[in-house]
């Protein structure tokens, strides 16, 4: 069984973003040290971006940056609560 530790508004915790598509790496100036990955060819092609989001509001931010540009998201994890 996976154990849960609870997310507080305002805390930091690191994430793991995918995305369709090859998006450019520069999307990890967005996430305080991000890793950006690739996986897959052509239209399977998948983008990988893991790395801290300040708090809940700097999240919702960043995924509304994703709807704007038209990047369909896969999912979204809660990675680590710092």
């Amino acid at each position: 069984m996976e154990t849960y530790t609870a997310l507080k508004r305002f805390q930091s915790a690191r994430y793991h973003l995918r995305l369709q598509g090859k998006v450019s790496a520069e999307w990890s100036n967005w996430l305080e040290g991000a890793v950006v990955t690739y996986a897959g060819e052509g239209s399977a092609c998948t983008t990988d971006l893991t790395g801290v989001v300040r708090d809940q509001s700097a999240l919702f931010g960043l995924l509304s940056l994703v709807r704007d540009l038209g990047v369909p998201l896969i999912s979204v994890e809660l990675v680590q609560v710092l």
